[in-house]
């Protein structure tokens, strides 16, 4: 089941100085791709793609209408790559790739963690493993998240892949040994500091800075 519509453009340049322009406008450039057709690069409103996906994530299936000088075409796509820019979080480009409602995809779908974990009573701490997990199914049977109740997890227990529900919806493809989350005991920082002979002990040297998320993506 289609869940939004989109208009976009065919875009006439690839240019930086023009991608710089529309993103002046609240336009994005962006990219579509897929079976059947030749990638395209598209222009499309940065606002109707955020709520779309503010509303239905990033499996969102989307119709969208693609006008150029000949007419306009309707694709249904989903996101499958986005670029921020690195400091305001804004729209900057997009890849959309185009489906078939017929046919089985591979996706991402994040876990999220249901109940109270037994260990916190005990102090413990939860860490968080592997927030995705990549799945097979239907277009119309994407799940928003899938569930994972950690209910009976105590320190030194953990939950991995395996753990998950099987569901006629959809086939796990990520491998059943990855850990999801693990209860442990408090943290060793949490215990009170201890000086030796050698006097304090002193942090490590903070790692170098990466470089600076990329802000456009060349075609």
């Amino acid at each position: 089941m289609v869940e939004v519509k989109i208009n976009a453009r065919v875009r006439p340049s690839k240019t930086s100085s023009y991608k710089h322009s529309l993103r002046n406008k609240g336009i994005i450039p962006a990219v579509i791709y897929g079976e059947g057709i030749t990638s395209q690069p598209i222009e499309l409103d940065a606002r109707d793609l955020e709520t779309a996906i503010q509303k239905k994530g990033r499996n969102a299936l989307i119709d969208l209408v693609l006008k150029d000088k000949q007419g306009e075409n309707k694709y249904v796509v989903m996101v499958k790559e986005i670029q921020r820019s690195p400091i305001r979080r804004e729209l900057v480009h997009v890849d959309m790739c185009k489906i078939s409602l017929k046919d089985k995809l591979h996706t991402s779908v994040s876990v999220s963690l249901k109940g109270e974990a037994r260990g916190l009573v005990n102090g413990g701490v939860i860490q968080s493993g592997l927030r995705e997990i990549e799945i097979e199914c239907m277009p119309a049977k994407i799940p928003d998240t899938i569930s994972l109740d950690i209910s009976p997890l105590d320190i030194g227990d953990h939950l991995s892949v395996a753990d998950i529900p099987e569901s006629p919806d959809f086939k796990i493809l990520t491998e059943p040994e990855a850990v999801l989350v693990t209860m442990i005991a408090p943290r060793m920082a949490e215990q009170p500091e201890t000086t030796g002979a050698e006097g304090p002990a002193v942090a490590p040297a903070p790692e170098p800075r990466q470089g600076n998320e990329q802000e456009e993506k060349d075609e």
